[in-house]
């Protein structure tokens, strides 16, 4: 083999091995980019749950407020209550302090609402308005002292 042709290989394979560190190059550079972009991705959602979930506890905070300030129907809040809860921590919802919220939705999630409530006729409504007086009644105690745990609830670690 002469030397001409040897320099010429040595120089192919140079070509070949610098265009392979420039491949390489570009496909780390790729995959870096991906994951920063999976990295931002994730920080804008984790924003945005804890954006929602510090959403959720000012609203239980202002129905529990308005529910020992007696601007809101038991009945209304409690189903409300219930499903804050169930969003934030299915658990929570669930313990001793708030299982009358359950209680109360499940006794009344066969009132109608809101569209259907408002296609109801005055007898129909006047039905179910007795039976959410009831309810406001056998468990008003109970809500109310579920309202005055909501406000006293620590929910820092939902942040």
């Amino acid at each position: 083999m002469s030397e001409t042709t040897l320099y010429i290989l040595i120089t192919v394979n140079l070509v070949i091995v610098a265009g392979l560190v420039f491949f390489i190059l570009r496909l780390l550079g790729r995959q870096k980019q991906k994951r920063l972009d999976a990295e931002e991705r994730l920080k804008k959602i984790a924003a945005e749950v804890s954006e929602h979930r510090l959403h959720i506890i000012e609203s239980l905070q202002v129905i529990g407020r308005a529910i020992l300030n007696e601007e809101i129907p038991l009945t209304e809040a409690s189903i409300r209550c219930k499903v804050l809860l169930d969003n934030l921590d299915p658990q929570l919802a669930q313990s001793d302090a708030y299982i009358v919220f359950n209680e109360v939705f499940e006794q009344s999630k066969h009132i109608p609402r809101l569209e259907a409530w408002k296609k109801l006729k005055g007898p129909e409504k006047l039905e179910y308005i007795a039976h959410m007086e009831t309810l406001e009644s056998d468990y008003s105690h109970k809500v109310n002292s579920a309202a005055e745990h909501l406000l006293s609830q620590d929910f820092n670690r939902y942040h």
